[in-house]
């Protein structure tokens, strides 16, 4: 495949940004639980719901991140705003004593998420479009830079569990901190090789002005959000209503269609990562009290485990990227209804693998840690089949000037996703011996196996209507 002219410039600068901005957010998302369970001694169930509003706000920041890069200062500046938001949010966590400090850290990380991964995403579409990259290229492109994602999130997994083993919890935070910075940097010297990609804006008084405005009075709204449960829970349908009405007032007369396909994609997104990011609630408590660490002489670590699940898609990202492309130039390209379809498929399997380990371990042992390493393995081709491909969707099918906004619409998939994630795992709960903690692990998974067949069966039901080519 020929490469296109500045791609390679556009991935390096795009894929490190996103090395960070997902390390800075696997430390936190795979610590959290723990974090507020152990310093905060706050409840499980407690823990669980706030853990699953951490993540609502986390993507639905997307929104807000998407109109300011789109209305005020372009895609490329808002993620370096984005980068200095994260700075302050790792800083405010590493030294976090009181619930406050906890809630305040957590609203800057949130907006720093919003601001850099829908606007890098956007940015990278840009590209594409003025580059006239077939579907096929786009598709490479995205995959490649799914990859980058990644090694940031396997880099923190691995490292972050070991951190705090060894030094406590600020020490985690301190090294999202370095990384950071080191982030900023590459932005900053990437504006300067970018240049001719990034779009002219005239930055002014006006525009700081209502910049700060907006990310001020946000700051203050997602603080409240946090502080309090109830209100998260009208957040969320705030959120939602909002994206309907943005996707109606950007349909128009011909763009129609591609309005619908969405929607009938961005409600697949919602049930599949409500499933997906049990990995950060039910199934994270279930390794730290269910699963046997060993592993070849190894002791995994109960964050460690997730990182085989990054590891995964860094083994399998580029495979799956050249598959798609293969049947793209043999004419008989894979819709992405089918993709989203495996996606489910495999998340099945995933539970399923895990309900087997369970059950084929003796009733008072702990799980053997092969069977959770598998299942996450498995889950990196779920997760390729579906979020990669995603975010290709979006640039492809969002009604013109609207993209970004769109990508942050899925994020906000991803947002309810994760707070649908947090009100489902507290019907497992992971508590008392280990025959008590796999039999409720045991019942979470048949839920969890069920509600995955429903999502495949949605996809087969809509398949003749959104499939395109």
């Amino acid at each position: 495949m020929k490469t296109l002219k500045g791609q390679t410039s556009v991935l390096t600068i795009t894929s490190l940004t996103e090395f960070g901005e997902r390390y800075s957010y696997y430390v936190i998302q795979s610590l959290l639980i723990f974090f507020l369970i152990q310093k905060f001694n706050l409840p499980q169930a407690a823990s669980a719901s706030l853990v699953g509003t951490v993540l609502s706000m986390v993507y639905i920041s997307a929104l807000v991140g998407g109109y300011i890069a789109d209305k005020l200062i372009s895609y490329y500046r808002s993620a370096i705003l984005g980068v200095g938001f994260m700075i302050t949010g790792s800083c405010i966590l590493a030294i976090a004593s009181s619930e406050n400090l906890l809630f305040v850290g957590l609203a800057f990380i949130s907006i720093s998420t919003g601001l850099i991964k829908s606007n890098i995403s956007s940015f990278i579409g840009r590209f594409y479009d003025h580059t006239g990259a077939t579907e096929g290229q786009r598709d490479f492109g995205f995959n490649i830079f799914y990859i980058g994602i990644n090694a940031g999130g396997f880099a923190a997994l691995f490292i972050a569990s070991y951190l705090n083993d060894t030094y406590g919890f600020a020490a985690p935070f301190y090294s999202s901190l370095i990384v950071s910075i080191l982030v900023l940097i590459n932005l900053i010297i990437g504006f300067f090789l970018l240049v001719k990609h990034i779009k002219e804006v005239r930055i002014n008084l006006t525009i700081i002005a209502k910049t700060t405005v907006i990310l001020v009075g946000y700051f203050v709204m997602v603080f409240i959000i946090l502080k309090n449960p109830i209100i998260a829970n009208v957040a969320i349908i705030v959120a939602a209503i909002g994206c309907l009405v943005i996707m109606t007032f950007s349909a128009q007369k011909k763009y129609w269609r591609n309005v619908i396909v969405l929607l009938v994609f961005f409600v697949l997104s919602i049930l599949y990562w409500a499933l997906f990011f049990q990995i950060f609630i039910s199934i994270l408590l279930f390794i730290s009290q269910g699963v046997n660490s060993h592993f070849l002489g190894w002791n995994i670590l109960t964050s460690q485990f997730l990182s085989f699940e990054a590891a995964g898609v860094l083994i399998f990202g580029f495979f799956m990227g050249k598959i798609w492309l293969y049947f793209d130039h043999k004419g008989k390209p894979i819709h992405d209804i089918d993709k989203f379809n495996f996606g489910f498929m495999t998340l099945a399997l995933v539970f399923l693998i895990i309900w087997i380990g369970i059950k084929l371990t003796p009733i008072d042992s702990s799980m053997a840690a092969t069977y959770m390493i598998i299942a996450f393995l498995v889950m990196a081709i779920s997760e390729l089949s579906l979020s990669a491909i995603g975010l290709s969707l979006i640039t492809k099918l969002a009604p013109p000037n609207y993209v970004s906004l769109y990508m942050g619409i899925w994020l906000v998939t991803l947002g309810i996703g994760g707070k649908l994630a947090g009100a489902i795992s507290q019907c497992v709960t992971i508590a008392g011996d280990t025959e008590s903690v796999k039999s409720s692990m045991a019942l979470g998974l048949l839920l969890f196996i069920a509600l995955t067949v429903i999502g495949s069966m949605l996809c087969f039901c809509v398949r003749r209507f959104i499939k395109h080519g």
